[in-house]
């Protein structure tokens, strides 16, 4: 007997055994309908279904209600149209939309076609119940998940391939210099040198980290070089400033910015803030976009900045932050 090895895998086989599962019931139900002489194909039923009950549509429509792709729609449309179900014309108010209707023969062919779905949606009701569980509970729930944070999301939040080669340590002595001439790459790239800059790099121990604050190095695991850097500057209670954050241009490409900002925001949290805030500029659109990544939402600036490079405020609320592990 062969084992199943899609089965074997567990959740790695997840959609492709969903995919298996859609099929064979796809198949099957393609047989129920042949087997009442009508000619109906089962991939056919949520256009069929919304046209029937919500008139002619555009296929964008159809699209964003049945929940499935635009090219998916017109392909369903294609052969719809061949067997006469329904017809295709474009919107009188917007003659770039395509319009689809059913035809006088898919209209009357409703009726044999309800009757076939009531006893088609009864056999399946049938399946669900002999598992003895809330299937389709249990799909709404996956669905609803993913909704809020999508499988590819969730697959990017793990996966970092700078954690093999790469570690993040706190701040020494001996790294001082590398936290100057990091920032002072990145600053002298699309900026100016501040003061409020020179101030913090030239004595970081006694402006950042004896304050209530810490450094971070993203380093080489088999040299110990430093290749990227960030501050956490203590502003309250419970508030934090994530500052001074770089990665030497020859150690760009490599994710050492989401390994930084994963092990600061864990960092942070362990040092009692319940909010991070930080301050850059427009022009940094990878860093903006990693900040996004990792949950900050742009706000005003709620007071002036330090910096004149600063046009950008962010924010995250930590309790609600995803770290990766």
């Amino acid at each position: 007997m062969h084992s199943d090895v899609l089965g074997e895998l567990g959740a790695l086989a997840f959609g492709t055994r969903l995919k298996r599962l859609s099929d064979r019931v796809m198949h099957d139900g393609a047989k129920m309908y042949r087997a009442t002489g009508i000619a109906f194909e089962p991939k056919w039923f949520p256009v069929y279904y919304y046209l029937s009950e919500m008139g002619p549509r555009s296929i964008m429509d159809i699209a964003k209600a049945v929940g499935i792709s635009h090219p998916s729609v017109n392909q369903v449309a294609r052969e719809m149209k061949a067997a006469n179900l329904v017809s295709a014309y474009k919107d009188t108010k917007d003659k770039r939309k395509r319009v689809l209707a059913l035809t006088s023969y898919g209209k009357q062919q409703k009726k044999s076609i309800e009757a076939v779905w009531q006893v088609i949606g009864a056999t399946l009701a049938d399946l669900l119940d002999e598992t003895g569980v809330d299937f389709l509970g249990y799909m709404g729930t996956v669905e609803r998940l993913l909704d809020r944070r999508s499988l590819e999301q969730r697959f990017l939040d793990r996966y970092n391939p700078a954690a093999s080669e790469f570690e993040v340590v706190g701040f020494r002595p001996t790294l001082a210099n590398s936290f100057r001439l990091i920032n002072e790459e990145w600053i002298n790239e699309d900026f100016s040198m501040e003061e409020s800059d020179r101030v913090a790099l030239s004595d970081p121990l006694g402006h950042i980290i004896d304050p209530g604050g810490a450094i971070l190095f993203a380093c080489e695991k088999t040299t110990g070089k430093a290749l990227g850097t960030c501050a956490l500057i203590k502003q309250g209670d419970d508030i934090g400033e994530l500052a001074k954050m770089g990665v030497y241009k020859s150690g760009r490409g490599h994710g050492l910015g989401k390994l930084l900002l994963s092990a600061a925001l864990k960092k942070a949290t362990e040092m009692g803030f319940r909010k991070l805030y930080l301050e850059t500029n427009s022009k940094l659109a990878p860093a903006l976009g990693l900040y996004r990544h990792f949950g900050f939402v742009q706000m005003r600036f709620p007071r002036a900045s330090d910096y004149t490079r600063a046009d950008v405020y962010m924010e995250v609320e930590l309790n609600v932050v995803t770290t990766v592990e």
